[in-house]
């Protein structure tokens, strides 16, 4: 496991090594808005299981996906007038639209109704993130299932280890 301390001189870096990480299928622990998030490559059903075999346990919640803007969103959902209210007023910021998926994602980032929840984070190194990656990424948070969510990095290390 590699750690990176993301300072304000280093972003271009980090990212780069994250979206390697991420197009090779890796987990990817980063900063949001709320907590720590652990990303995968939301396309990539390999990476899927890996996160799956970290967080240990979810049943059939599927998880959330982080994308970097509505048009990015367009390619995996369909948008109806609803959630189009919603992206233009709220997002970016920490709320999930909940949308149909167009079927190019797979569970579990599509739930068995063929749903996909959809955020845009209001965060810049996650959407810098994301962006230079060119793919939806995972937006779970980072700890083991019911395990509390990690708000520092001491606290989610105890769980990284085990990966």
């Amino acid at each position: 496991m590699k750690r990176v301390r993301l300072t304000n001189n280093n972003w271009d870096e980090v990212i780069e090594s994250a979206v390697k990480i991420l197009n090779n299928g890796g987990l990817v622990v980063y900063p949001t808005e709320t907590c720590y998030g652990i990303a995968v490559d939301a396309t990539n059903e390999k990476a899927l299981n890996k996160l799956l075999a970290y967080k240990t346990f979810r049943g059939s919640k599927p998880i959330s996906i982080a994308v970097s803007n509505k048009d990015m969103a367009e390619r995996y959902v369909l948008i109806n007038e609803m959630a189009d209210n919603i992206y233009k007023n709220y997002l970016p910021g920490p709320i999930t639209v909940v949308s149909v998926s167009k079927g190019l994602l797979k569970p579990p980032v599509v739930s068995k109704q063929g749903s996909t929840g959809i955020r845009i984070p209001d965060y810049k190194f996650t959407l810098k993130l994301i962006e230079k990656f060119g793919r939806p990424i995972t937006a779970t948070s980072a700890n083991v299932s019911y395990k509390s969510h990690p708000y520092s990095i001491d606290q989610l290390i105890k769980d990284l280890r085990y990966i």
